[in-house]
């Protein structure tokens, strides 16, 4: 009796031992719900100098430690002061993840009693991606970059200005403005101008700047994440720059990025190569000594 109990019970423990992993595994097959991934949006404005603001809004996902943009999302923009809304339109992200409009500030857009415009960007969000907005707030404002000559010196002159909430032009006072010219990596910075009560401020010149073959250059003024009016740009052309083909001819010089390279590398390369080729040269003399002897030593 005892001993089919024994049976019975090892042949209980043996079925459920194949019942485990079959149950296991039909869970592991039912459908997970899948959930939406999250999305980032970083959004900024950017003032220039034709009474213009750029909205810009980045799109972006994590994944682990490093972001992904996505592209040919649809970014819709809007501003508020508060009680009103008026929709500026919709831009779509491009490769970068950037979707960029370009709105006039004339007519004015709804500020604020300080002047203060709220942007808004927002992502509506698909069955895969969570939806997701920005707010930007900003005071219009604008850069406007000229030059004059006086005394034979040549300055820069910078006039920065800001809307007020009913729209009209009041000086930018006490402010630093920071003047660059395009380069091959970012913009070269050549100098920074202090706006006074009247929103204008002056630099020289930089007699040593190189422009094109005509002597033109394009010279920037910014405002960079600044508390109130966010990001300012202004840029115009300029003459005054010294032409390209004005330059000396450069001689080569025995540098890494030249064609003709410096000596201590052509050295090195000479000992290294004399230490290869007297390797080869030495085994081949022993090669053949190795035979002469041996057929001297033929009886």
């Amino acid at each position: 009796m005892k001993k089919i109990k024994i049976a019975y019970f090892l042949w209980m423990v043996t079925i459920l031992m194949l019942l485990v992993p079959a149950l296991s595994a039909q869970e592991d097959n039912e459908p997970e719900e899948v959930s939406s991934v999250g999305t980032y949006l970083n959004f900024s404005t950017l003032y220039s100098s034709n009474d213009s603001v750029e909205l810009s809004a980045k799109l972006s996902i994590r994944r682990g430690r490093t972001f992904i943009e996505l592209q040919n999302a649809p970014i819709t923009f809007s501003v508020s002061n508060g009680t009103d809304q008026l929709d500026l339109g919709e831009a779509v992200t491009d490769s970068t993840g950037f979707a960029r409009l370009t709105v006039p500030l004339t007519p004015p857009l709804p500020a604020d009693d300080e002047g203060l415009i709220s942007y808004q960007a927002d992502f509506q969000g698909t069955d895969k991606y969570d939806s997701s907005s920005e707010v930007f707030m900003s005071k219009p404002a604008s850069l406007k970059v000229s030059f004059f000559e006086e005394d034979s010196i040549k300055y820069i002159r910078v006039t920065g200005m800001q809307f007020n909430p009913s729209g009209e032009m009041e000086p930018i006072a006490e402010e630093s403005i920071y003047l660059f010219v395009p380069s091959l990596f970012r913009p070269l910075p050549i100098g920074d101008i202090w706006l006074d009560e009247e929103g204008t401020g002056y630099v020289d010149f930089p007699p040593t700047i190189i422009g094109d073959s005509t002597g033109q250059i394009l010279v920037i003024a910014r405002i960079d994440e600044h508390d109130l009016y966010g990001f300012v740009k202004g840029e115009a052309w300029s003459s005054w720059a010294i032409p390209k083909y004005f330059l000396a001819e450069e001689k080569p010089t025995r540098t890494l990025w030249t064609p003709i390279a410096p000596l201590w590398m052509i050295i090195t390369l000479i000992i290294l190569l004399a230490g290869v080729w007297g390797h080869y040269i030495y085994a081949i003399i022993e090669l053949v000594t190795i035979k002469r002897i041996a057929k001297e030593n033929e009886y």
